[in-house]
């Protein structure tokens, strides 16, 4: 906007000035109007503009003087003084093509600080591919001095399969764009491959014909590289999405399982006391009922004290059979005692029981450790205890309880004919059992692990892990053990 206003201002002092020379008598001094049209020049774009305009001024000086009336000066010095305006018009513009060179530079010089400063390549090219200018930047980036690329061809950045004779310049010779971004890849000096970031404009001589092609280049291998570390992880991250939501997924049909499991065995277990209290504690009372009944109706003498006898006998089987209930179903030493009395009184009773061989490797001074703990540790006991009675023909049963440092671990061992644990586990997920998945689930929720071998023919091993920590429950020393029957 400058440049044009300038433009038309020069314009309107050359035709006051040609006028003014024209109309006053000879040897007036209008010719400064010259001089000042030049000096309006400092502010058009086009480099010989003030020599166009001190030239317009040497044509149209003599044209005034040949115009303007005759004065009361001589003619001599009316041509002394255009001939001086003459001389002043062309050192005026002399001096503003210098200004403007001056300015222009120091512009370049700014320019090419900020260009050699820059992190990434600045460079410009010829249509055909040649390398004008190579900046600082370049240089890192691609390992080649500015005298290795200035004058050759770019072409030996691309790949082999990348150089097209030059086809990247065809969209800005179609005028498809002023600017172009790519990503693409390059090769640097030592044959690395480099991921960049390229941005493409034209450079445009006066008349608007593109002359080549200024390319600003950033690396972007690293980005590029975190690019693919993201996808990797993304990835990952979904992958272990899918296999948490599978494991969940089959741990709530676990559940669903077990919970019907637990119902089932609820029932069973209803059941089983049922029969137990109908069949032993029932017939019992009925017939302590029948010997009461007998004493009712007038028993005496030696019948009387026979029926008292019978009765006492009954009575004792009785407080016999409601103990035993109570123990099978929560013995008394685990709350009051601890695991390690209840074990050895449970391990004892069911190698009695199924005529096993017992050996029992207790540490001494284990002490108390939290009520969770110990309630879990003795119903894995029983589970895997009965389990061995149904199904494992052992003859050898080896537990083993001790607690090093912060842990508690706890083996049980038999020498039975073993089982495959692949097929079990399927049997439980199939809901034919749940005795594996409920001792897991047991020893779970109480904060250890179990682990489990076996084999067809080999026996089998389980063992159970729990860590106390600084738990305030558990304590050390030894405890008074007694037996119960």
């Amino acid at each position: 906007m400058t440049s044009y206003l300038a433009k038309l201002l020069i314009v309107v002092v050359l035709i006051l000035t040609i006028v003014s020379d024209a109309l006053t008598p000879l040897g007036m001094s209008v010719w400064v109007g010259y001089v000042f049209a030049v000096l309006l020049t400092l502010w058009v774009e086009r480099a010989k503009a003030p020599y166009v305009v001190a030239g317009i001024a040497t044509v149209l000086l003599p044209i005034g003087f040949v115009l303007s009336r005759p004065g009361t000066i001589e003619p001599e010095v009316a041509i002394f003084n255009r001939v001086a305006c003459t001389a002043y018009a062309w050192i005026m513009a002399t001096l503003v093509v210098r200004l403007k060179n001056s300015r222009l530079d120091d512009a370049t010089r700014r320019l090419g600080a900020i260009v050699d400063g820059s992190d990434d390549a600045i460079v410009s090219v010829t249509l055909d591919g040649t390398v004008m200018s190579w900046n600082t930047g370049a240089e890192r980036m691609f390992g080649y001095s500015t005298d290795e690329m200035v004058g050759h061809s770019i072409d030996r950045l691309l790949p082999a399969d990348a150089q097209v004779n030059g086809s990247w310049v065809h969209p800005l010779l179609r005028g498809e764009g002023a600017v172009q971004s790519y990503d693409a890849v390059r090769i640097s000096k030592d044959g690395r491959r480099l991921d960049v970031s390229t941005t493409m404009s034209p450079l445009k001589d006066g008349a608007g014909r593109i002359l080549g092609v200024s390319k600003i280049i950033r690396d972007i291998s690293e980005r590029k590289r975190s690019q693919m570390l993201l996808h990797q992880a993304l990835g990952e991250l979904e992958v272990k999405v899918q296999e948490r939501t599978a494991e969940l997924s089959r741990a709530n049909r676990s559940l669903r399982d077990l919970s019907s499991r637990l119902m089932q065995v609820q029932e069973e277990e209803r059941s089983r006391l049922a029969r137990d209290l109908h069949d032993e504690v029932g017939q019992l009372l009925t017939a302590l009922k029948i010997d009461l009944q007998a004493v009712q109706h007038g028993a005496n003498g030696p019948s009387l004290e026979g029926a008292f006898t019978d009765s006492l006998g009954l009575v004792d089987r009785l407080l016999t059979q409601v103990r035993t209930l109570a123990l099978d179903l929560r013995p008394s030493l685990l709350d009051d005692l601890g695991l390690v009395p209840a074990l050895r009184w449970y391990a004892n009773r069911q190698a009695q029981r199924n005529s096993w061989t017992l050996r029992l490797n207790i540490d001494e001074g284990i002490g108390r450790i939290p009520a969770l703990i110990e309630v879990t540790c003795f119903r894995v006991v029983q589970e895997a205890l009965t389990n061995v009675a149904k199904y494992a023909r052992a003859k050898v049963i080896e537990l083993t309880l001790h607690r090093p440092a912060q842990e508690v671990i706890l083996v049980i061992h038999d020498d039975g004919v073993g089982f495959d644990i692949t097929a079990a586990r399927q049997r439980a997920r199939d809901g034919e059992t749940m005795g594996l998945f409920g001792m897991e689930e047991r020893v779970r929720l109480a904060g250890g692990s179990l682990s489990m071998l076996s084999e067809p023919g080999r026996g089998t091993s389980l063992e159970l892990r729990f860590s106390l920590g600084d738990d305030p429950q558990a304590t050390h020393g030894a405890l008074r053990e007694v037996s119960a029957s």
